[in-house]
Formats: structure tokens, C-alpha cells, sequence
């Protein structure tokens, strides 16, 4: 019984993809272009939701309004339920700094204020600018701050140290407003803290317990002097003199989720309500990104099926030539001694291996592609989009089964047309 020899179809692929490199290489470009169309509509969409993900995480501890009045009934009548309400109180020092520096402004600057601990005393740097001062009493620290510094610092609390104790003259002061005075956390921890405006005693002598965050002045809800932003942090019931100044109550609705409300429906709710919603700008960009992916598709759908027809036309056209060269070239193997179940094998083989070239085309392309419509979409629109990883990792299986996918369809149709031809009729058609 004598032994099959294996016939080297990989090696007779290779070279008639040399001997017709053009044809070959105008069907590996085909099979590119449909891969870099495809991928670059997918990736893009894809990186605006990623894009609007990012946004609203990094902007979570905005997403909160708050007012001097309880609108709990009118914000549920709203549609907006899931949030946590609690109130802090602020003291509201514009009466006295109008009083005593004759002033007509907020709060104290911290350019009218020296710190003093023990017998010495510390002024603020004029080379840097004076910050409001806001000391409040109660907690205004929530779970959607924490949420966002996790995200973006990696912190787990807005403080260090421990919240003041009730009845007491214990504080969390700002690392940030303490810096101004040239002091750092360890000098000012565990320290009673004297505040003078000016030379002059506001009666606040403060034991500092914890020190808040410069990265909590940071936060998308904090970081605006119109949002509520404490230098200061006292226990809602405490031994602090009150200084004879007035107390501002707020109401403050920390939000659990993000609503799918418009920007429009949210405006009139909180200016109805008679409040202040610190994350419109997140909602805003919600909806530039939103424009910007209608554009596109739209643009896709357009531009897109020209495209694809065109690639379509191209292939039926290229199928043609490309089985008439396949044919020639089969009907000669055939008669050197090919045998006729590998001439469908040897067609396999030949556009897996114009596959493999392919592949590495298709990921340059639609990367680099997807990378220049990113930069042209941020020029024209502002809207800065990333490319994580995962979109990426997504954009490089994408391309990889597309091209594939390709390939298959144009085996099946070639072979369909190779199917029991005999080495005559082979040859004509090729020479046709």
C-alpha cells in the first residue's frame, strides 16, 4: 500500500501570491478599508460612552443641589427620589468683617486673617491669593464626595484624623488654607488654634482634630466658591462662640444616581425650587457628547454606505480576476500532479495567508485612523476624547474578524466557482 505524500499547499500559496502580486494586494487593501469602516464608527461610539462615563464619574460629588429651604416634596414631585438629604449651617461672617474692617463682602478673606498657636503667630502669604474662609457646623461631607476622590486621588475620606466631637471646640481645618500660612498638617494637628482678624480676637479659639484634604477642593462639587466648600468643620452642636453673627442653614440633596432628566427640565427644577444644583456642567457635556455621537452616526450612515458599496462593487469586480488567475494557475498544478480534493484547500490557504498580511494593516489603520478623527473632533468641537484600553483590546478583535469575515465570504464565493471544473475548463477560464 503505498503512502500519501503531502502536498506543500502553504508553499504553493506563497507563490501565487507572488506571481499576481497586484491582484492579491488590491484584495488585501479591500478587505483593510471595510475593516478600518467598520472599526472606526464602533470605536468611536464606543469611546464617547466611555468618554460620558469618565465625565460623570470624575464628577460624581457635583451631583448634589442645595437651597436655605426644605424642598424634599417638590424635588420627589420632580421625579428626582434617590437622594440623601441633610442640612449643615454655615456661619455667616460678612456682618462682621463689615463691622470691624468696614468690608461689604461674603466672608473673611484670608488675607484679613492671622492664625496663632500658642504665642506665635502666623500671616498669611501675600504672594498667594486669599481664599474665602467658610466655617461650618454639622457634617457636609457625603458618600457621592468620597465616591469621586476614590476615582480620581485614590483617598477614601476627605479628612484625615476624626470628625469633632459633640459639645466641643474640636475642628477639621483646610490643608490648603493652612499652607497659605506657611504651616503643614503636623504643626497644626492635635494644636488649639486661635483666629484674629487682623490683630483683633474673633473669639474662635479652635482645637484641630482633623485636617480636610487640599484634593477635596478639587472635587467638581467643591471646587467653585458658590458650592459648599468649608475651611472649617465644627460638630453640629458645639462649645464655639457664636460670635454674634447669623447662622445659614442648607438644605443639601446629595444624589444617588444620575438622572436622565435634560438640562432644560433640570434648570427649571432647581430655579422653581429655589436651588442650586452644582452638577449642570457634567449634564452639559452629557449633552455636547450626545451632538457630537448623532453627528457621526449620521455621517456614518451616509458616508458609510457610499464607502461600502463602492468596496462591494470593487470585490465583485476583483472576484472575477482573482478566480480567473486561480484557475490558470489550478489547471497547471492540477496537471503536475495536484490533487483535486487540495485545489479548494490550496484557495483556503491562499486568503488566509492574504488574511495574515491584512491583519497587521487593519490595526494600524483603524488605530491611526480612529486617532486622527479624535484629534479633528477635539479641534472642532473641544470635546477630548481617550482611547483606554479596553477600547483598543475591542478595536483589535473587531479587526481581526472583520478582515476574517471578509475572507470567508470571498472563499465562498471563489470557491463556488471552482467547484468541479476539470483541468480543461480551468485553464480556459483562466486564459479567457
Amino acid at each position: 500500500m503505498s503512502k500519501r505524500r503531502r502536498q506543500p499547499l502553504f508553499r504553493l500559496a506563497f507563490a501565487a501570491i507572488k506571481a499576481h502580486p497586484r491582484i492579491n494586494l488590491k484584495l488585501c487593501l479591500v478587505f483593510v478599508s471595510l475593516s478600518v469602516l467598520i472599526c472606526l464608527f464602533t470605536a468611536f461610539t464606543m469611546s464617547v460612552d466611555d468618554r460620558r462615563e469618565e465625565i460623570f464619574a470624575a464628577s460624581t460629588s457635583s451631583n448634589y443641589m442645595y437651597g436655605s429651604s426644605d424642598q424634599t416634596a417638590w424635588l420627589k414631585g420632580s421625579g428626582l427620589a434617590d437622594f440623601e438629604h441633610y442640612t449643615v449651617q454655615r456661619y455667616n461672617l460678612s456682618a462682621r468683617l463689615e463691622e470691624e474692617l468696614g468690608e461689604n463682602i461674603p466672608t473673611v478673606t484670608t488675607n484679613y486673617i492671622t492664625l496663632k498657636i500658642g504665642s506665635v503667630s502666623y500671616y498669611f502669604d501675600r504672594d498667594k491669593t486669599p481664599e474665602l474662609l467658610w466655617l461650618y457646623k454639622g457634617n457636609p461631607f457625603n458618600k457621592i464626595d468620597s465616591s469621586e476622590l476614590r476615582y480620581r486621588f485614590g483617598l477614601d475620606s476627605p479628612y484625615s484624623g476624626r470628625f469633632p466631637q459633640t459639645g466641643t471646640n474640636e475642628v477639621l481645618i483646610s490643608e490648603r488654607l493652612i499652607k497659605g500660612y506657611g504651616l503643614a498638617s503636623s504643626d497644626v494637628l492635635g494644636a488649639s488654634v486661635a483666629i484674629l482678624l487682623g490683630d483683633r480676637s474673633l473669639d474662635f479659639t479652635l482645637k484641630v482634630v482633623g485636617i480636610i484634604a487640599e484634593e477635596y477642593y478639587e472635587l467638581s462639587g467643591h471646587c467653585e466658591a458658590w458650592q459648599i466648600a468649608p475651611s472649617v468643620v465644627a460638630a453640629e452642636v458645639n462649645s464655639i462662640p457664636a460670635v454674634n453673627v447669623a447662622l445659614d442653614t442648607f438644605h443639601v440633596y446629595a444624589f444617588n444616581e444620575w438622572t436622565s432628566l435634560s438640562v432644560d427640565e433640570l434648570h427649571r427644577i432647581s430655579s422653581e425650587g429655589e436651588l442650586t444644583y452644582c452638577g449642570i456642567g457634567s449634564y452639559q457635556q452629557r449633552v455636547n457628547l450626545d451632538n457630537i455621537r448623532t453627528v457621526v452616526v449620521n455621517v456614518y450612515f451616509v458616508v458609510g454606505a457610499v464607502l461600502a458599496g463602492g468596496l462591494l462593487l470593487t470585490v465583485m469586480l476583483m472576484t472575477h480576476k482573482f478566480v480567473a488567475n486561480f484557475s490558470y494557475l489550478g489547471g497547471i498544478l492540477l496537471g503536475f500532479g495536484l490533487e483535486e480534493s487540495n485545489l479548494i484547500k490550496l484557495l483556503l490557504v491562499q486568503l488566509l495567508s492574504i488574511f495574515l498580511l491584512s491583519v497587521p494593516l487593519a490595526l494600524v489603520g483603524s488605530v491611526v485612523s480612529y486617532a486622527v478623527i479624535v484629534d479633528l473632533v477635539s479641534v472642532g468641537t473641544g470635546a477630548a476624547m481617550t482611547v483606554s484600553a479596553s477600547t483598543l483590546a475591542v478595536l483589535s478583535v473587531l479587526s481581526v474578524t472583520v478582515v476574517f469575515a471578509a475572507v470567508m465570504v470571498f472563499f465562498f464565493i471563489a470557491s463556488l466557482q471552482l467547484r468541479k471544473r476539470d483541468v480543461k475548463s480551468l485553464l480556459a477560464a483562466g486564459i479567457n
